[in-house]
C-alpha cells in the first residue's frame, strides 16, 4: 500500500470515528450523553469526622465547676480547619459519690455546643491527671465508675450524633488504662481483666448502637475478649452492630519508638489493629519526636497501615517540625480519614420530566482511612427556584477504602413536576444521618474537587441540565 493510500484510510478512519463520537454525545434525539470532569484540588479544607484535632480539658476539682466548651470555640477551631476536639472530663470530685447535677449539665452544655459550633467530639473521662505518689488514687473504685458510666448514658444517647467516639479512659492516670488503684495494675489473667471487662461493656450500653469505643491498645481488646487475628472484623462483619466490630482504638504514643511506648508487645497486635482500623476508627498522639520512627517516610507507612483519621494538632512538636521542615506536613493534613475526589463521570438520558436519567460517577479516596460512622449517599435536584427533589441510595460510603475507586451507578426517574425551560442543578450529598445534623451544611462531607462544593447547603454541585 503506498503512502498515499494509508493516508487515505487514516482520514476515512478518523472521520468514522467523529461521526460516531458525535453521534454519542449529541444534545438531540433519545440518547444524549453528557460527559464531565472536575478537576481535583490540593486545598485543605473543613470535612466532618477527620483532621487534626483540639483538646478541651474540663477538670471538676477541689468543688470547682468549669465552663462548658464553648461554640464560638469551636467555630474558631473550624476557621483553623479543625472540626473534631479532643473534650475531656474529670470527674476527680466524684470519686466517692454521683456525678453532680450541675457537673452533668456542663457535660450536657458542652456536647450542645459541638452541634451549634459545627464540630464533634473525640469523648473521654478520667478522674487524676498525673501519675505521682500525690496523685493516689489514680481512678475511683469500679462500682462509682460503672454508676457514672449509668448517669452519662442518657448523654450519650442525646448527643450520640456529635460523639464520634467514645475512648474508654476512666481508668489510671489521664483514662490511659495503665496507672491504675482500682483495675488491677499490668493485669495477666482472665480474672484480672474483669473490672476492665466489665467497663468497657458498660460503655457499649451506655453509647448509642451506631457508635464505637476506643480503647487505649489492641493488647485490652484481645485479652478482654479473648480474642486473636483470626478473630478480627472483616467486611462482612463490619458494622454488623456486634459487640467486637463496635470496638475501636487510639494510640497516644503513635511512631515514637519500636513499641510505641508499650502500645504492643507483639506483632499479633500490630496485625490486629491494622486490619480492624480498616472499619473502625483509630487516632490519637504522637509523643517523641523521634527520627528513626516519625520522619516522613515511615510515618506514611504507618498512617496507610493503621487507617489514621484524627491526631492532636499540638502534640508532638518534634514529630510536626520534622513534617514541616521535610515537607509532607500538608499531606498529610489533607490525608488524615478520608478525602474523596470525584474522577468524572458521564449522565445519560433526555433531562425532561418523568424520563429516566442514568448516572455514572467515578469517585478516589485519598485519604488513610474510611469514614466509619453511618452516612447517606443521595442525589439531588435543585430548582433555580430553590426547589429540591430528592433521590435516596443504598450506597454505604464506609465501604470506600484509602487508596482505592469506586463507581457509582443509578437510574433517576425524574420527577413529572419539572418545568421545560427552567435549569436543575444535580449534586451528590452526603449528609450526617443525624435528624439533628442532616440539614446543617457543616456536617456534609464535601468532595476534594474545585468549583464542587456549595458551603451554604452542603451540597456538592455535579452539572445543570436544562428540561426539556
Amino acid at each position: 500500500m503506498c503512502r498515499s493510500d494509508f493516508l487515505m484510510l487514516a482520514i476515512l478512519f478518523w472521520l468514522c470515528f467523529a461521526c460516531c463520537d458525535k453521534r454519542q454525545d449529541a444534545t438531540s434525539g433519545d440518547d444524549r450523553r453528557f460527559d464531565v470532569t472536575w478537576p481535583s484540588t490540593e486545598e485543605d479544607f473543613c470535612n466532618p469526622e477527620r483532621g487534626f484535632y483540639h483538646q478541651y480539658t474540663l477538670k471538676f476539682s477541689d468543688g470547682n465547676i468549669p465552663s462548658p466548651v464553648s461554640p464560638v470555640a469551636l467555630k474558631t477551631n473550624r476557621v483553623a480547619k479543625r472540626t473534631l476536639s479532643l473534650t475531656l472530663f474529670y470527674l476527680t470530685d466524684f470519686m466517692d459519690g454521683d456525678i453532680s447535677q450541675e457537673a452533668l449539665e456542663v457535660i450536657r452544655q458542652s456536647l450542645q455546643a459541638h452541634r451549634d459550633g459545627g464540630c464533634k467530639a473525640i469523648l473521654r473521662f478520667a478522674y487524676k491527671d498525673g501519675y505521682g505518689e500525690s496523685f493516689h488514687p489514680f481512678d475511683a473504685p469500679v462500682d462509682v465508675v460503672l454508676r457514672h458510666v449509668a448517669q452519662l448514658k442518657p448523654i450519650f444517647h442525646e448527643y450520640g450524633d456529635v460523639i464520634y467516639v467514645l475512648q474508654a479512659g476512666f481508668v489510671g492516670a489521664w483514662g490511659e488504662w495503665y496507672y491504675t488503684d482500682h483495675f488491677n495494675f499490668q493485669p495477666e489473667t482472665p480474672e484480672d481483666y474483669e473490672p476492665r471487662r466489665r467497663l468497657v461493656e458498660a460503655l457499649r450500653d451506655a453509647m448509642p448502637e451506631d457508635r464505637q469505643v476506643a480503647l487505649r491498645t489492641a493488647g485490652y481488646k484481645m485479652k478482654i475478649f479473648g480474642t486473636s487475628v483470626k478473630d478480627s472484623i472483616t467486611v462482612k462483619t463490619a458494622f454488623d452492630g456486634s459487640d467486637l466490630s463496635r470496638i475501636a482504638g487510639h494510640n497516644d504514643c503513635f511512631i515514637s519508638d519500636p513499641t510505641d511506648l508499650g502500645t504492643f508487645t507483639s506483632e499479633a497486635e500490630r496485625e490486629l489493629w491494622m486490619a480492624e482500623t480498616d472499619y473502625v476508627s483509630m487516632g490519637g498522639e504522637t509523643c517523641s519526636g523521634n527520627a528513626a520512627y516519625c520522619d516522613c517516610a515511615p510515618a506514611y507507612v504507618a498512617l496507610e497501615s493503621y487507617h489514621w483519621s484524627y491526631l492532636n494538632h499540638a502534640y508532638h512538636s518534634g514529630t510536626f517540625d520534622l513534617w514541616k521542615r521535610n515537607g509532607c506536613y500538608d499531606d498529610i493534613s489533607r490525608r488524615l480519614g478520608y478525602r474523596l475526589v470525584l474522577e468524572g463521570a458521564n449522565f445519560r438520558g433526555v433531562f425532561s420530566p418523568g424520563e429516566e436519567f442514568t448516572i455514572d460517577i467515578g469517585i478516589r479516596n485519598e485519604g488513610f482511612a474510611s469514614l466509619v460512622n453511618v452516612r447517606s449517599l443521595e442525589f439531588v435536584l435543585v430548582g433555580e427556584d430553590g426547589s429540591e427533589y430528592v433521590f435516596g441510595t443504598d450506597d454505604d460510603p464506609r465501604s470506600w477504602k484509602g487508596g482505592n475507586s469506586y463507581r457509582i451507578r443509578r437510574t433517576l426517574s425524574l420527577p413529572s413536576a419539572l418545568e421545560p425551560g427552567k435549569e436543575y442543578t444535580l449534586c451528590l450529598n452526603l449528609p450526617d444521618a443525624s435528624g439533628q445534623l442532616r440539614d446543617k451544611p457543616e456536617f456534609s462531607v464535601r468532595l476534594a474537587n474545585k468549583g464542587v462544593w456549595n458551603p451554604e447547603n452542603g451540597y456538592n454541585e455535579l452539572k445543570s441540565f436544562v428540561a426539556e
